[in-house]
């Protein structure tokens, strides 16, 4: 399964992390419908101070093409395409709850300070619910 979107570098301290992804969701979402996009996080630095995140799509060349119309010189985000293969979805461990909720999924379900993980895959809808699905590294 291949991930194709864009990504940018995020700074994740005392979770400012969340204003600057809400902001790039919104970006997304005033071409796109937000149930056709999916966020995907990894590439943590060894410090944990940056991440990359990206918005695309798995398997949807419609959704794909009117992300690619997308012209990121008007915006304030530095995007860079890429296609990134992913492990198989059986592997990962489902999370769900409401996107206001965000930070307590991750500190108290997922256990994000204390589980290692390479990759983290969000769907957010426009009620908004929130599916995580997490590949913790072994």
């Amino acid at each position: 399964m291949i991930y194709k979107g864009y990504k940018i570098k995020i700074r994740c301290i005392d979770w400012e992390q969340v204003k600057i992804i809400d902001q790039y969701w919104n970006l997304f979402t005033s071409y796109i419908a937000k149930e056709k996009i999916i966020g995907l996080g990894m590439n943590w630095t060894d410090d944990y101070l940056y991440f990359d995140y990206a918005l695309g799509v798995i398997d949807d060349k419609e959704t794909l093409d009117k992300l690619k119309s997308i012209d990121f010189s008007k915006t304030n985000f530095n995007a860079e395409y890429i296609e990134i293969p992913l492990p198989d979805f059986k592997e990962w461990q489902v999370f769900e709850g409401k996107d206001k909720n965000i930070k307590q999924i991750y500190e108290n379900e997922i256990d994000c300070y204390n589980k290692l993980y390479d990759y983290e895959l969000e769907y957010i809808d426009s009620k908004g619910n929130i599916l995580i699905k997490i590949h913790f590294t072994n």
